[in-house]
């Protein structure tokens, strides 16, 4: 493995790139600027102006991106959260022309799960999933020891299970999928919908914008029914979801981050866990952790798929 590589998390409000270590997973220097919404050539180039600030010289061998979107080999098909990305695109290609180097493109959660394998909560663990709770509900399966994403990239798309049928509509257009209820933007929604027929914390407290996990979390510590009881059902969802997954794949552990499980910490993986015999074989057959890279995932696992690329 190389020293250094670069790495990349291409979100849909942001774009942060950081130096890397991918033998010991510790990142340096910080270069952050907002996702361009001109289209596909103006991303092209926010995350080449970062990965300038970074390594103006050109030293660095390598650089790997995690984008919010299907990939495969080196295409982003979409990313439906970035304006004007509506078409794959050849991202991998267009980023070495561009930077002059070898560059790597990745799904971000996909990357997620690489940095919790490889320098986080799975470290030496060869079947895991690793699940983000956040805005949306995302998965990245490793089985032994090498990430999947299926030949049709759909491999660890976990908050597309069904865990309630005919249940609450989900964005994607389904409905009962565990995204729609462990999500943010799931959550919020169906706490709006309640808001009409009883007035809720959580939605006084976020209004007409969108809910962050802190609102969450203080709507909790206020006693919010509502939000408690959304909560609840979240839990539920996920504790459905995993023991059934681990059950199916044989999946002797299952690793929680993203924004939320950042905010409620581990007494709320505790409460998942306490559930787990709703799905599947639950307790008896997987185990729960709190993912250790909450922060940098993203941009660490780009870094770890990149060095892997040189080898």
């Amino acid at each position: 493995m190389t020293t250094t590589v670069i790495g990349v998390d291409l979100g849909g409000t942001k774009i942060l790139s950081r130096l890397v270590d991918p033998i010991t997973g510790a990142a340096s220097g910080r270069a952050k600027t907002a996702t361009p919404s001109t289209g596909i050539d103006g991303v092209i180039e926010a995350i080449a102006g970062t990965v300038d600030t970074l390594d103006p010289d050109g030293e660095v061998a390598a650089v790997g991106v995690g984008v919010p979107g299907p990939v495969r080999d080196g295409v982003v098909l979409r990313c439906p959260n970035i304006a004007g990305w509506d078409r794959p695109v050849e991202l991998r290609a267009r980023l070495a022309e561009r930077l002059g180097r070898a560059a790597v493109v990745a799904n971000d959660v996909n990357a997620g799960a690489a940095a919790e394998h490889r320098l986080g909560a799975g470290r030496g663990v060869d079947d895991l999933l690793a699940v983000f709770v956040g805005t949306g509900v995302g998965g990245g399966l490793v089985l032994d020891g090498a990430l999947r994403d299926g030949p049709r990239g759909l491999a660890g798309e976990f908050g597309h299970l069904t865990v309630v049928p005919d249940g609450r509509p989900c964005g994607c257009g389904g409905r009962g999928h565990l995204e729609a209820y462990a999500g943010k933007a799931g959550i919020v929604a169906e706490a709006r919908r309640r808001h009409a027929e009883s007035p809720n914390a959580l939605i006084e407290m976020v209004q007409d914008g969108s809910m962050k996990s802190r609102h969450l979390a203080k709507a909790m510590e206020q006693g919010d029914e509502t939000t408690l009881e959304l909560l609840d059902e979240a839990t539920t969802a996920l504790a459905v979801g995993i023991g059934s997954i681990a059950t199916v794949v044989d999946l002797p552990l299952v690793v929680l981050g993203g924004g939320i499980v950042d905010k409620l910490g581990e007494p709320w993986v505790a409460q998942i866990a306490d559930r787990l015999d709703l799905g599947g074989f639950g307790a008896d057959v997987v185990d729960l952790a709190i993912a250790h890279r909450l922060d940098d995932a993203g941009s660490v696992g780009a870094a770890v798929l990149a060095a892997d690329a040189l080898v």
